[in-house]
């Protein structure tokens, strides 16, 4: 074994200098972590689509891991992914009542991944769904959700969800733009707040 003196073990922050390789540590998450067979988690992947539209500056940001169709079963061939991409992760965690008080369940979902990510103005007319494409491209989203069942009757407490995205995106003429979005959304049983942004820069 090779000896190491303290000063060199202080400047270099080293546990030890056998020069062994270190293993990197895995990169857990929901769908690699063990559940240990606990019935209220529910693991699975998903096809999903998302969209939004910031009234400040009329952008309104799509996020699909699928073609969507326009107008109905047409596919829209100007933008957008046109072909499948991955799905989603997601994972419930929850509890199912019975069929009759079926509504009274709860679930918290989390759900996140790659997907494609479509920009446009919707104040302007264009070949993108009939607004003008303002940049797409690769993106990442992550969708939360403190019940999925959201209100029944009788129920007091808030009804919150979300969905925070980045990407990289690029415009019709070619340059790289940097897209960062959210919605935030929650509902009373009297009343709905939701803040939704779309940022390019």
């Amino acid at each position: 074994m090779t000896k190491c003196p303290l000063p060199v073990l202080l400047l270099l922050g080293l546990a030890a200098c056998d020069q062994q390789p270190v293993a990197p540590a895995p990169d857990f998450n929901w769908m690699n972590n063990t559940d240990n067979g606990n019935v209220r988690i529910a693991r699975f992947e998903e096809h999903f689509a998302v969209s939004w539209t910031d009234p400040r500056n009329g952008l309104r940001a799509t996020h699909t891991t699928f073609p969507i169709p326009f107008p109905e079963d047409v596919p829209e061939t100007d933008c957008g992914p046109q072909v499948d991409l991955d799905p989603l992760d997601v994972q419930d965690v929850g509890e199912f009542i019975d069929s009759e008080e079926f509504f009274r369940s709860w679930l918290h979902r989390n759900e996140k991944g790659s997907l494609w990510v479509i920009i446009r103005d919707v104040n302007q007319v264009g070949d993108c769904y009939g607004n003008k494409l303002i940049a797409e491209g690769p993106g990442e989203m992550h969708y939360t959700d403190n019940d999925l069942f959201g209100f029944v009757e009788g129920e007091t407490h808030a009804n919150a969800w979300g969905f925070g995205a980045r990407g990289t995106l690029t415009t019709p003429d070619g340059r790289t733009v940097h897209y960062s979005g959210h919605l935030r959304t929650v509902a009373l049983p009297e009343i709905v707040h939701e803040d939704a942004v779309v940022n390019l820069h």
